[in-house]
């Protein structure tokens, strides 16, 4: 059983890192462009990844679900980056959580990795860091 369950996170952690290769400079591009915060001096290109086969994915250290679905994974994926580059600055959970979606939203729209159209904040012509300075 355990064979199964570290070749099933292997086989698809090696998928997910060719998804990874191609878009990971584009993604932390597009959430700070979006967001409007930068990332810290430490968080490169190379940011450390551990795959879990169980549980929930978060963002410090930054843990990912596997998911069969690699769309839903990259979309989990972006969801965890765009947490660690937005962790302040909100009034509550509720407003942090649509912040981060309509973030990822506009990134997979950018991909065309995700038909989800983003929701209603317009981020090309405002940021997010913008939008909460407004509230």
């Amino acid at each position: 059983m355990f064979e199964d369950v570290w070749r099933g996170i292997v086989g698809i952690g090696g998928d997910f890192e060719k998804i990874y290769e191609e878009y990971i400079g584009y993604i932390l591009e597009a959430i700070a462009k979006y967001s409007g915060y930068g990332w810290n001096e430490s968080e490169g290109t190379e940011i450390p990844i551990y795959l879990i086969g169980q549980g929930e994915s978060f963002a410090h250290p930054l843990s990912l679900a596997v998911h069969e679905d690699l769309e839903t994974m990259l979309r989990d994926f972006v969801y965890q980056l765009t947490h660690r580059n937005m962790y302040f600055g909100f009034t509550d959970d509720q407003l942090k959580d649509q912040c981060i979606t309509c973030v990822v939203d506009h990134v997979l729209r950018d991909t065309s990795k995700s038909k989800v159209d983003p929701m209603e904040l317009d981020l090309d012509s405002i940021t997010i860091r913008e939008y909460l300075k407004t509230r």
